[in-house]
């Protein structure tokens, strides 16, 4: 198995704009693993938690590939199902799988 590992440049991940109003999306990046030995793509869970930290939106899972070493996605606000989520506080989480990324960020929805 290829060994993964997080560049050196940082894992910073940026959202904006920080607070999520109706019509709006919200824009996710953050720094790629780099794979060591392989010419595997890094796989990434890209998920927003309610307040209890219980999924309500899966915005990644699986592979991506990093432009200029970032991965970016988009949030438009809906859940799973399709629908908007209430307005309050959000968490923003992205885990790398089979490496040990997790970065998270609190995120404001205000409808």
């Amino acid at each position: 198995m290829p060994e993964l590992y997080l560049d050196h440049r940082g894992s910073g991940l940026e959202l904006w704009p920080n607070v999520l109003r109706a019509g709006d999306r919200v824009h996710v990046a953050f720094r790629a693993a780099r794979v060591v030995g392989a010419m595997s793509i890094p796989r990434y869970e890209v998920t927003v938690l309610d307040s209890r930290r219980r999924r309500v939106a899966t915005l990644l899972l699986g592979s991506a590939r990093p432009v200029s070493g970032v991965v970016c996605v988009e949030w438009d606000g809906r859940d799973d199902r399709g629908q908007f989520v209430p307005a309050g506080a959000y968490r923003l989480r992205v885990e790398g799988l089979r490496c040990s990324l997790r970065l998270e960020r609190t995120l404001l929805v205000d409808h």
